[in-house]
């Protein structure tokens, strides 16, 4: 381009200013998470723990496990809450209360690291069915109770969190009875679950 000229006395046009970087704010965790979620009974929760360690050994995880009273399978998630919304947490006892405890069997035949969430989980899929029927009509009543449940799932158990991949693959399958369902709190950063309410007692 020819250079400009300019008339004497006047002052050539001002630079534009460098338009301000703005950071993006990384979206704050609220410290209260609800979400129901599907447990083994004691007795297969200790025969799954001690199956993560094998896993772990034969797959070089370096794993930091799941201890076995926290073994479950999450039905829906509720939400994060900056305190326990004591409402939310009546209308979710109201829609867990009209269904039948769970006593069925689940059967997981796959293991599997999810890149995101970094975690080694047990999933499924013909051995699930009974599992999916029973979250359809746990989100039918968490519906009618004023909730909007996630249509999506992907039945799978969190073993252990690690850094490294494992493609999915086949395993023995791992059958197990569900003992209970229960309402929990999660206090987030802080590695507590608080369960709310317990399904049967």
């Amino acid at each position: 381009m020819p250079e400009q000229l300019l008339l004497p006395g006047i002052d050539p046009p001002p630079r534009p200013l460098p338009r301000p970087r703005t950071k993006a704010r990384r979206k704050e965790r609220l410290p209260h998470t609800l979400f129901l979620a599907i447990f083994p009974s004691a007795q297969d929760a200790a025969s799954i723990a001690a199956l993560g360690a094998q896993f772990d050994g034969q797959h070089s995880l370096k794993a930091t496990p799941v201890a076995a009273p926290r073994l479950h399978v999450t039905l829906h998630d509720l939400g994060g809450y900056e305190t326990v919304p004591r409402k939310k947490v009546q209308a979710a006892f109201e829609a867990a209360a009209t269904l039948t405890p769970p006593s069925f069997d689940v059967v997981f035949e796959q293991a599997m690291t999810y890149a995101n969430a970094k975690a080694f989980v047990l999933c499924g899929e013909e051995g699930v069915a009974a599992l999916a029927e029973f979250r359809q009509r746990l989100g039918e009543a968490l519906a009618d109770a004023g909730f909007k449940p996630e249509r999506s799932f992907t039945p799978h158990m969190t073993l252990a969190y690690t850094q490294r991949k494992v493609e999915k693959h086949a395993i023995e399958p791992v059958r197990w009875t569900a003992g209970s369902f229960a309402l929990i709190d999660s206090h987030v950063g802080e590695g507590v679950h608080e369960v709310l309410g317990r399904w049967p007692a």
